[in-house]
């Protein structure tokens, strides 16, 4: 496998930023289940952590070649993936620039159809947000664990509930304490269920998740609104032994392979 890492300055951040690339190559170390041309897939880390978390943590080098995937894995920081009211601008900068930049610098150009947005927690929380805005990009959606009842999230943070958040954390984000639509994914996949083109997408939760219920509540939400969408759920916690399974059925479910059960 090829794995690369490189630094570049970004127009949206307006500083030096870095990402992680994997490409499969002709090694003989995995045996691929599909050939041809690689799919592309943007993965997200979550908060606390960043772009070399899913090397770390996960088996996704390995799960890349035998799925015959490139995989893009950008630095986002504790930034929710959202736009500061000044800079940095981390929805511009995975959205927008992040591609144009792989498609300028490593021809990674694909169909809609061939690419995908996943991520975890908080990544699964901006792949979600970014694959709904930018449905002409993104054919398919991945949120594992995912931090999308963000309304409840950001209200329960405010109130000093979750331990890893300042309750001020928040207050740089939104000066005014009010969530934008495009910041809320509930409102998301309520508007995008009437698009003919909406995304695929795939929903994924341990039933240990401190975010079970808020996981639960965009289910019925995007149930109500007619989404359409994939929802899996088993025994796991908020931990990288239930996201480095369930990456795999995510995977299966972007390149239309049967899924396993027991990865939910």
């Amino acid at each position: 496998m090829g794995s690369f890492s490189g630094n570049f300055y970004s127009e949206e951040l307006k500083t030096t930023t870095r990402i992680n690339l994997i490409l499969p190559d002709a090694s003989n170390d995995v045996t691929p289940l599909l050939g041809g041309t690689p799919k592309l897939l943007f993965l997200l880390h979550g908060l606390g952590g960043n772009c070399d978390e899913w090397l770390r943590f996960s088996k996704i080098e390995y799960y890349a070649k035998k799925f015959n995937l490139i995989v893009v894995m950008p630095e986002a920081q504790r930034s929710f993936y959202c736009d500061y009211p000044t800079a940095p601008r981390y929805f511009h900068y995975v959205a927008d620039e992040l591609p144009q930049l792989c498609e300028q610098w490593f021809a990674l150009r694909r169909p809609r159809e061939d690419c995908m947005i996943a991520g975890e927690s908080m990544g699964g929380y901006g792949a979600l947000k970014i694959g709904l805005r930018r449905p002409e990009r993104f054919g398919t959606i991945a949120a594992l664990s995912g931090v999308l009842d963000f309304r409840r999230f950001v209200d329960e943070a405010r109130a000093g509930m979750l331990p890893e958040i300042e309750p001020g954390e928040f207050d740089a984000l939104y000066p005014t304490g009010e969530l934008p639509e495009e910041d809320d994914p509930i409102a998301l996949v309520r508007r995008a269920a009437a698009q003919a083109d909406r995304p695929r997408l795939i929903q994924l939760c341990g039933t240990e998740d401190f975010l079970y219920e808020h996981n639960r509540r965009f289910r019925l939400a995007a149930e109500e609104a007619g989404y359409g969408h994939c929802y899996g759920e088993g025994p796991g916690e908020h931990a990288w032994p239930y996201w480095d399974r369930a990456i795999q059925t995510a995977l299966r479910f972007f390149l239309g392979l049967e899924t396993d059960g027991e990865f939910y």
